[in-house]
């Protein structure tokens, strides 16, 4: 039962480790890129929202509603300053170092509206309840279905919608798809902003657990989704989400089994095995096919 129980906890936690990969997935889909400054858009959302609760006095709904514009505005700040004009051949490196120095920025900026290192931050009061002998947490439960009907509109999005047909076609050969009238700049703009408000959403739901913020959550957030891309599979968002929620298990596992101290150095375990045993991922493509995707922005 024991096994049991940290199974329903780690697809509990799994779920927003599945909206953080999906993120990345996202933006690396379309733009063959890598979003260094993404943790640090989700910290300015998490410091924006709690700067301003207080003035506007929303509540929790409201940091969540914060939250998620603040992490896509950011998200949208980046791409525009560091991405797009980057976005022609030879600009992946030059567009990764200039998203590392706005995350300095982002860092800074965080920094000033919450000047202490650690502050409380307000999540949603649900009850808990048993579910026979399994304990479950409320707000874990509420956060979960919260993840699934994100993941669940970004699908009719991507496969219901004009706009998402746009998107896997740029995702598939951006030349083609501009050479069919598809408008690859602002495609790759509303990408970056779709993965600020997955990863605002993830945001919300990690603090609102935890109970408080600190400045190293964006160096943490950025870890984790990378971490979920590459277990499940790089530029696959069904890979993304399974490589979240097996994140999640092995977590809750490791640190049930060994402690909380070991629980990071498993992760780094499970992630150098999967690059030895299947360097594109569970659900990825093959790695030199990868190669081959990343050099066509390159």
């Amino acid at each position: 039962m024991d096994i049991l129980q940290t199974s329903v906890d780690g697809l509990m936690i799994g779920s927003t480790y599945a909206l953080l990969g999906l993120s990345f997935a996202l933006v690396f889909g379309i733009m063959r890129r890598i979003n260094l400054a993404f943790g640090a858009c989700l910290l300015f959302g998490a410091s924006l929202s709690i700067y301003l609760e207080p003035i506007l006095g929303w509540g929790a709904w409201g940091l969540f509603l914060i939250t998620i514009v603040g992490a896509a505005l950011a998200s949208a700040y980046v791409e525009r300053l560091c991405f797009a004009p980057h976005s022609k051949r030879h600009g992946a490196a030059t567009a990764m170092v200039a998203s590392f120095a706005v995350w300095m920025q982002l860092d800074e900026i965080s920094s000033q509206l919450l000047p202490q290192r650690t502050h409380a931050f307000q999540g949603l009061e649900v009850s808990n309840f048993w579910l026979g002998e399994i304990f479950v947490r409320g707000d874990q439960l509420l956060h979960f279905a919260i993840a699934l009907v994100s993941i669940l509109l970004l699908y009719l999005l991507l496969y219901k919608t004009r706009i998402g047909l746009l998107i896997r076609a740029t995702a598939d050969s951006p030349e083609t798809a501009h050479l069919l009238g598809a408008p690859v700049p602002w495609l790759g703009f509303i990408v970056f902003l779709l993965a600020g408000i997955l990863g605002g959403v993830a945001a919300f739901m990690i603090l609102s657990a935890d109970g408080h913020v600190t400045p190293l959550f964006g160096l943490w957030s950025t870890f984790k989704g990378l971490v979920a891309m590459i277990i499940g599979g790089v530029g696959s968002l069904m890979g993304a989400v399974l490589g979240g929620l097996i994140l999640g298990l092995v977590e809750t596992h490791a640190g049930a089994a060994l402690g909380a101290e070991f629980r990071d150095m498993v992760t780094f375990g499970l992630v150098f095995l999967v690059l030895i045993v299947r360097p594109g991922g569970l659900l990825g493509v093959k790695i030199y096919r990868i190669d081959s995707l990343a050099q066509e922005r390159v």
